[in-house]
């Protein structure tokens, strides 16, 4: 079986100059979405790694290398990169989250342990100026290793010799959009979706489906206007509870979206609402599930679509 310390050798990288990262928060979505933050924000996974905990600040200030790896399952790790350490400096607390970043990162991604009050008791910490390289670069969301045991995130390369389980055809971040009628997603898939998803959903416009999965409760839904399934969809995730009468009440979190029915691109908006009733009536969502509020449900939602 291939080692990752063969692929550093083959690239001619010292084990012992790299430091192995194996982000495994359980912060969701931030862990869900991490596989494919290296591709679609590499901004914000820059900022997520430049602050660590006091002993892992120990290791990466005597490494030239970081290898990053992102929790795929509990058993498996995606390659993220491979980044150079090209300098670190202690700075006050206050100074570092003060990066609109790390703001971005917990309210999106849910990372509350990047965030100023998280890190306040510190007063200082060092944050590192991480760069990607050309070594491996072409592994990047390929490459996978078995998650090792223990609970740190930071290993010695040369102590772990990790083994590579797999290595994909395509980087996970560029994995096509399914096909629309197998396409199910969660509240943070929708909050996250790669470039090529979202750049397709708000290409597509039809009739949706919403499930809580607290109680299986549904609410059909329509896209139009601008910016299709994907501005509908991301305006039911935007805040801390749901958009319309009915799903006000609800944690937006728990939500699973599918497509019931993709229609052309260019049909009117009151045919797609007139689907729209349809499918309330064939899945009967006003007397057993969400739709009680009829047009003014969707009325609502649509005034928080910028773009309809």
């Amino acid at each position: 079986m291939v080692r990752f310390n063969l692929l550093l050798r083959d690239a001619g990288i010292e084990p012992a100059s790299v430091a192995m990262l194996l982000h495994n928060t359980t912060l969701q979505p931030l862990r869900t979405l991490m596989p494919t933050l290296w591709s679609d924000r590499p901004d914000l996974l820059d900022a997520y790694q430049a602050t660590h905990a006091e002993q892992v600040e120990a290791t990466l200030r005597t490494r030239r290398f970081v290898a990053s790896f992102a929790p795929l399952t509990d058993a498996r790790h995606l390659f993220l990169g491979l980044f150079e350490v090209h300098g670190f400096e202690e700075l006050p607390v206050e100074r570092i989250y003060a990066d609109p970043r790390y703001e971005e990162l917990e309210r999106v991604y849910g990372a509350v342990d990047t965030t100023l009050a998280n890190n306040r008791p510190r007063v200082t910490q060092w944050r590192f100026d991480l760069r990607p390289v050309e070594a491996l670069s072409d592994l990047r969301g390929r490459l996978i290793m078995p998650t090792p045991p223990g609970r740190g995130y930071r290993r010695l390369a040369e102590n772990l010799d990790a083994p590579v389980l797999a290595i994909l055809e395509a980087p996970l971040g560029e994995a096509p959009v399914p096909d629309w009628r197998e396409l199910i997603v969660t509240a943070a898939q929708v909050r996250g979706f790669p470039c090529a998803w979202a750049a397709n959903l708000a290409q597509w416009r039809g009739i949706y489906l919403i499930v809580d999965e607290s109680d299986g409760a549904r609410y059909v839904g329509s896209a139009y206007g601008g910016t299709n399934l994907l501005g509908r969809w991301r305006a039911h995730v935007a805040g801390e509870r749901g958009v319309t009468a009915e799903l006000r009440h609800r944690d937006p979190g728990r939500f699973r979206f599918s497509i019931l029915e993709r229609v052309s691109p260019d049909m009117p908006a009151e045919e797609v609402i007139r689907l729209e009733q349809t499918w309330m009536e064939r899945l009967d969502t006003r007397r057993f599930g969400l739709n009680a509020g009829g047009a003014r449900a969707r009325d609502g939602l649509a005034e928080r679509i910028v773009n309809d």
